[in-house]
């Protein structure tokens, strides 16, 4: 069994536990609870801990498919960065090559 199934089913079987823990016990009054507060926890402790748990799982899982997305952005923020200095470099060289001719007929055309 995976580890993803295994969690799965021990969640649900926390959630059917709390349902039915929930059904014996939702007409018990305060009096009732503070008389024997002990029992209730004793019950609500494990659900809560296994639901606490689960949420922080999910919320792992959310951050990590989130770094994931992030590294994959990153590689392409890299590549279009080298891009860039390529066709600025190739910009420059071109803009000289280019202003290397009329600067060269204004250097001719001037009176000596």
């Amino acid at each position: 069994m995976s580890v993803g199934d295994r969690d799965k089913l021990m969640s649900d079987i926390a959630t059917k536990a709390a349902d039915e823990y929930y059904r014996k016990h939702e007409n018990a009054t305060d009096l009732e609870i503070k008389s024997f507060p002990e029992t209730y926890l004793q019950h609500t402790i494990p659900y809560l801990t296994v639901r606490t748990l689960h949420r922080l799982e999910e919320t792992l899982t959310r951050h990590e498919t989130a770094l994931k997305n992030l590294e994959g952005d990153s590689r392409r923020i890299k590549w279009f960065a080298i891009v860039t200095a390529f066709l600025t470099v190739v910009l420059v060289f071109l803009t000289i090559v280019l202003a290397r001719y009329p600067l060269e007929e204004l250097i001719h055309s001037l009176p000596k």
